[in-house]
């Protein structure tokens, strides 16, 4: 009797439908014992006592008993479902799921277990972040595709004249033998080679014509002239085939706007104070003079950020390959100036300066003037840096050529050429790396490991608790951010009152002493800003030092470049709270020297007056700093996983019954022979 026939059936359906779909979900429980039984887990539940061709016979009958229940459905009139969910997005949730339990390991979520000594905490630190680190680079493999990606990337860069033969190989043998910790060091080389741009940052005060200089340089009036940039908002200004605009928010995701928008951005007339919490501004424009890879970061400048010296202004600096500071040939070289180019010196990036607006001068005054910015350049840096005349007046554009044609377009060309062999040294270096990790498995099946387990275990537990320390780094230097965000009102308050303190009027007026105030919050403000670069620029260095260490134990030659991690730490959006109001009413004098009530209502009123106007701004900063904080954190520990992965796997142990077939250690042979065969190709001229 075929189902459907009476009502009575539709309960007979659905409990056939029901029972085939539990036995179903049991076969694959039986398939999932096989597999664990034979697999690393790290609970293992399950002895495997089946020889190879049971667990066959078994795997056949159960295809056998699933096709059954197929064809019993069917002979039933019961239509299966179609599959509807995508296995990448069940596999995203999962590992969203164990990021959560990764993320519970930390001390803070231990606080009922009593208490944890803080080298233990570092240690869970890293252990969370250690395994974070692996699911977010699984759910950015799954993001960026299958192997093929690799494959149309490689190709493409070949056809730009890149050589990666022996990158192809290397992957060839990470694909087949799943060494997934060399992963991270091949996608760093491909978004390396990738990555042809030159960028050069513009530095100046307001009105030194840095709009106008861009403007001319890019063939397009794109950027808004005669108007005030908002602070700490760096503009960048890239190739694309089509106009647009992005813009980053410290508390929402980026959007995409019309590019006639970017003055609501970018101008301190249309965001006033960064009310819109912008972090950064890029500029995406179809113009030749940027096809080539050259984009332009316009700064909003240092200003009076490192009054201690030029090493304090590294972290504002943005990322660059070259800077650029206009000197206004209507005004004279500042101290803001010479600290910029202390800087730029300091960061080891090259320094260009140009006389902007030159067309103001006749030859004898724009010499002299030339001159005594380049003695006064000397004298402050030590540096013998030539001045470049420049204009975007039709009658001097010439100028402005000549300095692109002479001076950028060679420092680009060497640029370039060093990328190059930087990119062969990371790859002839993660060939080495492979090669050994091969050498290794070989050495551990016959029992012969390449160095003693004490080391190993030392390595291990070093790069443990540098990754436990930017975690800790990370959540330290938020905190201090909030804590400042709550200290400077107190700071206001103080501030306030004693400059109001024994200054009687007749009528609501002005605090004089509008400067002293506005000085103790800088002070407040700018104090701990520096305890959050000190941090994290501390933070740099000892995964630097951590990560050279453990490569010497393990005598592995890939190790970060001077300063790597230190390079990092750039575009730290910069503070200045503006010119600060204060009013008070006359009465309030009289009554802060008589009684407590006088100083309620005049902190009452400082308070009001503070969260409607620059508490605003103070919140805003913040909010930026703790993004701007999380963001290098994170980069630092992209990178420091990078090295630490590879690093781990080289360290630890091979598992007890891993034994190689002999099969398996020829296989392994060959590679290595592909391997050395290829780097000697390379190494071979011509």
């Amino acid at each position: 009797m075929a189902p459907g026939t009476d009502q009575s059936n539709e309960f007979y359906v659905k409990h056939l439908r029901v029972t085939c779909h539990h036995i179903d979900s049991l076969l694959g429980e039986i398939e999932g014992i096989l597999y664990e039984s034979s697999s690393k887990t790290a609970f293992p539940e399950y002895v495997m006592d089946l020889t190879p061709a049971q667990q066959k016979t078994i795997e056949d009958y159960i295809t056998r008993i699933r096709a059954r229940l197929v064809q019993v459905m069917e002979g039933q009139g019961i239509g299966s479902s179609k599959p509807g969910i995508p296995v990448s997005r069940a596999v995203h949730a999962r590992l969203y799921t164990i990021d959560i339990a990764a993320e519970e390991l930390k001390p803070q979520y231990m606080m009922g277990f009593g208490n944890i000594p803080d080298s233990t905490a570092t240690e869970l630190n890293g252990i969370a972040g250690e395994l974070q680190a692996l699911v977010s680079r699984l759910g950015q493999y799954l993001n960026q595709g299958t192997g093929q990606d690799f494959r149309e990337r490689l190709q493409r860069l070949e056809g730009a004249g890149n050589d990666l033969s022996l990158l192809a190989r290397i992957e060839q043998v990470v694909a087949k033998r799943g060494l997934v910790e060399f992963r991270g060091t091949i996608d760093a080389i491909l978004d390396r080679a990738e990555d042809r741009s030159f960028e050069i940052a513009v530095f100046g005060r307001v009105s030194s014509g840095k709009s106008s200089l861009l403007n001319a340089v890019i063939g397009t009036d794109i950027l808004p002239v005669g108007v005030t940039p908002v602070t700490a908002v760096p503009t960048r200004i890239i190739y694309g085939e089509k106009p647009s605009l992005s813009v980053s928010f410290a508390d929402a995701p980026a959007r995409t706007f019309p590019i006639e928008q970017l003055g609501e951005f970018a101008t301190e007339q249309h965001n006033p104070n960064n009310a819109k919490h912008v972090t950064g501004v890029t500029v995406t424009i179809p113009v030749s003079s940027l096809s080539q890879g050259v984009s332009f970061v316009d700064t909003p400048g240092l200003g009076s950020l490192a009054t201690g010296g030029a090493a304090e202004t590294l972290a504002y600096l943005p990322r660059c390959d070259l800077g650029v500071v206009l000197i206004d040939a209507g005004s004279t070289l500042t101290e803001e100036d010479v600290r910029t180019i202390r800087a730029l010196q300091e960061a080891a990036i090259p320094a260009h300066i140009l006389l902007s607006k030159a067309d103001l001068l006749d030859r004898p005054d724009c010499e002299k003037t030339i001159g005594y910015i380049t003695q006064h350049i000397a004298s402050g840096t030590g540096l013998s840096l030539p001045v470049h005349p420049v204009s975007v007046h039709p009658s001097h554009r010439k100028l402005l050529d000549r300095w692109l044609g002479e001076e950028i377009l060679p420092v680009m060309s060497h640029s370039q050429d060093l990328r190059t062999a930087s990119l062969q040294r990371k790859i002839g270096a993660l060939q080495e790396s492979l090669v050994y990790s091969l050498q290794n498995q070989i050495r551990r099946n016959r029992h012969t490991p390449a160095g003693n387990a004490e080391t190993f275990k030392a390595v291990e537990i070093r790069l443990r608790r540098a990754t436990g320390l930017i975690v800790e780094t990370t959540k330290a230097c938020r905190e201090k951010a909030d804590a400042m965000d709550g200290k400077v009102f107190e700071t206001w308050i103080a501030a306030a009152a004693g400059a109001t303190n024994n200054r009687p009027g007749d009528a609501d007026r002005k605090i004089p002493a509008e400067d002293a105030i506005r000085t103790a919050l800088l002070q407040t403000v700018q104090g701990g800003i520096q305890d959050i670069r000190e941090q994290i620029e501390t933070l740099a260095r000892s995964l630097q030092d951590e990560l050279v260490k453990s490569a010497a134990d393990l005598v592995i030659t890939d190790v970060p470049g001077d300063n790597e991690f230190l390079l990092l730490v750039r575009d730290m959006p910069a503070f200045d709270p503006g010119t600060i109001q204060v009013t008070v009413p006359a009465y309030l004098f009289t009554a802060l020297r008589q009684n407590r009530l006088g100083k309620k209502l005049l902190e009452r009123r400082i308070r009001r007056q503070f969260s409607e106007s620059t508490g605003l701004v103070f919140a805003s900063y913040f909010r930026i700093l703790k993004e701007w904080t999380s963001q290098v954190t994170g980069r630092m520990g992209q990178k420091f996983e990078t090295y630490a992965e590879r690093y781990r796997a080289q360290a630890e142990q091979s598992p007890p019954g891993q034994e190689l077939t002999t099969d398996e250690v020829g296989a392994i042979e060959e590679d290595l022979k592909m391997l050395g065969d290829a780097a000697k190709d390379k190494e071979r001229p011509g």
